[in-house]
């Protein structure tokens, strides 16, 4: 990625081309405040704090791209007195609940009013009773807490891809008039949409319609979002985040167990929630929810364990599968560097094989990479192998997010249909073939990517005796000349007029077919046009696949 210089500060900094200014200033340990904004997805524009002067003129942070030789100033007088505004509309008829609300102690509206110095209030409304709800087994939302900072439904949408949550009108009072003259124009704007919406399900009942992640609730900067689980157990200072890896998927979710003692008389530590560092990864319900269970039985059988340690000696070879704990594959390499034996993972093994044939055949226009760099440089996304709702939910974020960011295209493959999938974008197109074709559809992505000229004699044969041509008639609507006589009114003569009318014709045209798509479940003759334009302007090609098709 290319790089270009810019100034924050008067301070020379070295930046990725077309990077967001707050982003930009946050990989050089730069504080702009943001409260609306989230890393990896689209800016909202909805909280305005982000506000900074880029030469010479104000711009929000979150939304104006870095260019060369820009000059940025972070604070101006002009622009303090707008951020101050905003945090002190915040902070308007906010209950003062924050002895008993989940989010005291990592509340982003008390730290940035604290951060801006909000120590008075300069501006009142009469305040509107906003009901609290229960969206879901795990979700309880309280729209009087609620900053309509729009992170939730963002994230739903942008990397979850449930869409399950938008901003709804509702009935507050109207902004005193003289407000419009007296304030700063940015915390004028703002608060008079937040006066004006709250969040609510999207498919306009009560209750949500989602895959009941949490994600919503983490990203949530105050207390309106939170999981029901966790809500009035606990302060969040009093909690001790303790690092691990999600054991749930095959995507290893970094998270943190955030423990403390049991109670006075029980000091063992108990788990009170899971959270995650959400500008980097998001976690699926599992992940986050699936933490109230452990196994404190400790046996030991010295028998078995002196077998074992027998068996281990005389082995020349381990053979083991990949769902093991980082400390169970500790524990391998560690037999295997102090008792020279051979490790196997026959899956690994079948992976690598996999990988070595296809890369052959696709050459470099598929690159090996992780859903993070995935996110970043992706406009065509191939996933198959994998039922990734359930199978891998962080690679399904990342197809998702390649589409909403990237105005990206992708094909997914697999027996068993996902209504979600192909909700993603307009580009979506979704292969829901029965079991046992999976190399059909490895064909078809050959036919459609690899390089032709790579691939063998025999394979190119193969594909090319599934395409086939026929005539088909159709009807298409022509203008066509009539003539006739027309009077005129006035003069009684008559005269020639030609018109065009619309008419239906028959019209034979040749149609290319792929057996392929048709054998996967696909209409060949409308996927032709589809996947042209899903491939306008696309540069950057990556493919998810799963063990349904190289081990299985």
């Amino acid at each position: 990625m290319s790089k270009v210089n810019i100034k924050i500060d008067g301070k020379e900094y070295e930046v990725n081309e077309g990077e967001y200014i707050l982003n930009a200033a946050r990989a050089n340990d730069v504080f702009i405040p943001a409260i609306c904004y989230l890393t990896r997805c689209s800016p909202t524009l909805a909280c305005r704090i982000c506000l900074v002067e880029a030469d010479g003129k104000q711009v929000y942070a979150c939304n104006a791209k870095v260019k060369e030789g820009m000059e940025v100033t972070v604070d101006t007088p002009n622009i303090l007195e707008e951020r101050r505004a905003i945090m002190e509309v915040y902070d308007v008829n906010h209950p003062l609940q924050c002895g008993v609300c989940d989010k005291s102690g990592e509340c982003e509206l008390q730290n940035y009013t604290l951060e801006l110095g909000v120590d008075s209030q300069s501006y009142m409304i009469q305040d509107t009773k906003r009901e609290t709800a229960n969206w879901s087994s795990v979700l309880h939302y309280d729209a009087g807490l609620c900053i309509v900072c729009e992170r939730c439904t963002t994230v739903c949408k942008d990397m979850i891809g449930d869409a399950a949550i938008t901003t709804v009108k509702r009935g507050g009072e109207a902004l005193d008039k003289g407000y419009k003259d007296s304030m700063p124009k940015d915390a004028y704007s703002m608060w008079n949409k937040l006066q004006k919406s709250v969040i609510a399900p999207s498919n306009g009942t009560e209750f949500t319609d989602c895959s009941d992640c949490g994600e919503c609730a983490a990203v949530c900067p105050v207390g309106a979002l939170v999981s029901r689980d966790f809500q009035y157990t606990s302060n969040a200072w009093d909690l001790t985040r303790v690092p691990a890896v999600s054991a749930h998927s095959s995507d290893g979710f970094q998270i943190y167990y955030e423990v403390k003692p049991t109670s006075i008389e029980d000091r063992s530590e108990k788990i009170f929630r899971v959270t995650n560092e959400w500008n980097y990864v998001s976690l699926d319900g599992a992940a986050r929810f699936a933490y109230d269970f452990e196994n404190r039985d400790v046996t030991k059988d010295e028998q078995a364990l002196g077998k074992a340690v027998e068996a281990f000696k005389k082995a020349q070879t381990i053979r083991f599968n990949s769902v093991i704990t980082n400390e169970e594959a500790l524990m391998l390499q560690m037999i295997k560097e102090k008792m020279g034996v051979k490790l196997y993972n026959p899956e690994v093994r079948a992976f690598q094989k996999f990988l070595a044939y296809y890369q052959k055949a696709s050459g470099n226009r598929f690159y090996t990479t992780d859903a993070d760099a995935l996110m970043k440089k992706s406009d065509f996304v191939i996933a198959m192998g994998t039922a990734l709702r359930n199978d891998s939910p962080g690679l399904k974020y990342a197809f998702n997010n390649v589409q909403k960011l990237n105005k990206g295209a992708g094909l997914y493959f697999h027996p068993v249909g996902d209504t979600l999938i192909p909700s993603f974008g307009k580009n979506v197109e979704c292969f829901t073939h029965k079991v046992g074709l999976e190399e059909a559809a490895l064909y078809l992505v050959l036919d459609l990517f690899a390089d032709k000229e790579k691939l063998p004699d025999d394979v190119k044969e193969y594909i090319a005796s599934f395409k086939s041509s026929e005539t088909k008639t159709i009807k298409e609507k022509v203008m066509k000349d009539v003539t006739e006589m027309v009077k005129d009114e006035e003069t009684g003569e008559e005269k020639e007029v030609t018109k065009k009318v619309p008419e239906m014709v028959e019209k034979e045209i040749t149609v290319e077919r792929n057996g392929l798509v048709d054998l996967l479940g696909g209409d060949s003759e409308k996927f032709t046009d589809t996947f042209e334009k899903m491939m306008k302007k696309k540069e950057s090609f990556s493919m998810m696949i799963g063990e349904d098709f190289y081990y299985h």
